[in-house]
């Protein structure tokens, strides 16, 4: 359960939220003020990514004053990180927004010590959120009311979330070979874990290197809190601020994945991506 000041700042960060969020929808309607370019590492980036990250730099430090990086800041920001700031993805999914869907969102973490503390995932279409504190437990607010959240015990056949309804020949032999029979749903962006939290979803595998730790870090949080968890490629545990920000290979999941099942699933995933390795 949240203390006070727990309380008052998530309510602040919501605020926040959805003030970026509001500033984020005034693009939404409008695809010629979206002004997409492509980034170096070949994601899109618009007009709004940077409004949201301009906002939301200028404004978190005034509820806790903390450095703040973004997935906009300046690459070299992010070579030596400190032991205690914010960690934000502006526009979490900028492909599903610019194809207006939504399945994009923002998504807020504190990092402490390399590990995530606190997350929030905010949508901006439908004004919920999501947000966890370590041993505090993870919750949504949906409009109306708070709600503590746990992973579902994975039904058989399980749910598979993906970002795409089309699923690669890598995905699908790996899906076959490990739970055989599954139900797949897709989601883009951060909105997956919470997927997974709520019990709408059971496992969510990336099998390429093609996230970031804004991507992951809120979701992190969200699911460990929930009774789930996020391990990388290995069956490692995330490890935040290392020099390189590209996420491995991972799988996030729900309750009950024990051990040996979770250590088998990465075997396979080892197994299913050493012909791309070569």
């Amino acid at each position: 359960m949240l203390n006070a000041d727990e309380q008052r700042l998530i309510a602040d960060i919501a605020a926040l939220a959805a003030q970026t969020g509001a500033a984020i929808l005034s693009y939404y309607d409008h695809p010629d003020s979206y002004h997409v370019r492509v980034k170096d590492n070949h994601t899109p980036l618009t007009e709004a990514d940077l409004t949201a990250h301009d906002m939301l730099v200028r404004g978190l430090p005034h509820l806790m004053d903390l450095p703040c990086l973004s997935e906009e800041s300046d690459a070299r920001v992010h070579q030596h990180p400190p032991d205690d700031y914010w960690l934000i993805d502006p526009i979490d999914g900028t492909r599903e927004f610019i194809e207006r869907s939504d399945q994009f969102c923002i998504a807020i973490a504190r990092i402490q010590h390399g590990k995530p503390s606190l997350g929030f995932i905010y949508a901006p279409i439908s004004g919920a959120y999501w947000y966890a504190l370590r041993d505090k437990g993870a919750y949504k607010y949906d409009g109306a009311e708070h709600t503590r959240l746990h992973c579902r015990q994975a039904p058989l056949p399980p749910t598979v979330i993906t970002a795409r309804a089309r699923l690669s020949r890598i995905m699908r032999d790996y899906l076959d070979t490990n739970f055989g029979h599954y139900h797949h749903i897709c989601c883009g962006s951060a909105l997956k874990f919470c997927a997974i939290a709520e019990g709408r979803a059971d496992i969510y595998p990336k099998l390429s290197p093609t996230t970031s730790q804004w991507d992951t870090a809120a979701g992190d949080i969200l699911l460990r809190e929930a009774g789930g968890g996020l391990r990388y490629y290995g069956n490692l545990p995330g490890s935040y601020g290392a020099r390189s920000t590209i996420n491995p290979p991972f799988l996030a999941y729900g309750a009950g994945f024990g051990e040996e099942a979770l250590q088998a699933y990465f075997v396979a995933m080892q197994r299913a991506l050493e012909p791309e390795q070569r």
